[in-house]
């Protein structure tokens, strides 16, 4: 999903049904995502993004990773980590793990 999208879906949606804690990263974190209405509507709390190491692409684009960063959203990279666990609780808890390593 990229920009058009996102706005499309941030526009059309209450912003009710977008918030989520956990956001795996549109498009796997190209410049042409990730926007701050996007960002904004849905608010997660941890973003994931899946891409591969020294990828043709540069994703995440640096001013996506800016982003989440400016909002204080933990982002982690599969391209770093490797398979990233997640778990949510009733209680609001979110916790994760790179596969392998402690809970965090």
């Amino acid at each position: 999903m990229e920009a058009e999208a996102e706005a499309r879906l941030a526009v059309e949606r209450p912003a009710a049904l977008l918030r989520a804690s956990v956001l795996k990263v549109p498009h796997h974190g190209s410049a042409t995502s990730s926007t701050e209405r996007w960002l904004g509507a849905v608010a997660p709390r941890l973003a994931v993004v899946s891409c591969g190491p020294e990828n043709a692409f540069g994703f995440p684009a640096p001013e996506v990773v800016a982003r989440y960063r400016a909002r204080a959203v933990p982002l982690l990279r599969t391209d770093e980590l490797g398979a990233v666990q997640v778990e949510l609780f009733v209680d609001g808890e979110v916790r994760w793990r790179a596969l392998g390593r402690p809970w965090r």
